[in-house]
């Protein structure tokens, strides 16, 4: 298993270039699993792939049927494996589309909070099929990493972020990518509605 930030960066680069690739990556809540995976889908649409992002634990008394017919997409996310272990129905659904995707080369990515063979699922088969998946943790982020986090980030929002207030940023933000990102996000609306732009007294003052 990887652990580093900038590394799954690259993999998640990698899958999306190449057809029926899969990626899985774990880590405790607040590790920025579901934004990494947000992001994900936000670069495959950039890219002109098509992306479906399926938010399991949202989807608690929800039929397993909604996994049929996502093969028609380029890039599957499924965020937070561990909401349906335990659940047959969920797992033989989710085993057969991973099956179907397979079969039509669709990208799919899983995350969870542990690795598959941690995950306590019922059908050994899933199992077998998640642990085909290169492992990547998602740990806190070294300096270097939450730049590239923080880059991106100002990327996708359209900002011209000095170097001043990049590396304010990288040394005040939160460590944590999942309440990095939460910060950047508030940011992002507090400039807009103060129509400021983001200075060092600025971002202090947010």
């Amino acid at each position: 298993a990887g652990d580093n930030y900038a590394g799954l960066v690259r993999a998640g680069e990698d899958l999306l270039r190449q057809p029926g690739g899969l990626l899985y990556v774990y880590g405790r809540q607040g590790s920025g699993r579901s934004h990494f995976l947000s992001a994900l889908c936000t670069e495959a649409e950039s890219a002109g792939l098509r992306s479906v992002l399926v938010p399991l634990a949202a989807l608690e008394g929800a039929s397993a049927g909604i996994l049929d017919g996502l093969e028609g997409s380029d890039l599957l996310a499924l965020d937070d494996v561990r909401a349906i272990a335990g659940c047959r129905e969920w797992e033989e659904a989710l085993f057969h589309c991973f099956n179907r995707c397979r079969e039509a080369g669709v990208r799919l990515v899983f995350s969870a909070d542990t690795v598959p063979a941690g995950l306590g699922l019922v059908l050994p088969d899933l199992g077998s099929r998640l642990g085909q998946a290169p492992c990547w943790a998602m740990g806190l982020p070294d300096d270097q990493s939450r730049e590239l986090l923080i880059q991106a980030a100002a990327s996708r929002r359209g900002w011209i972020l000095e170097a001043g207030v990049l590396r304010y940023l990288v040394v005040r933000a939160p460590r944590e990518p999942g309440a990095l990102l939460a910060c950047l996000e508030r940011l992002d609306q507090l400039s807009l509605r103060a129509a400021r732009r983001l200075t060092i007294p600025f971002v202090r003052e947010c």
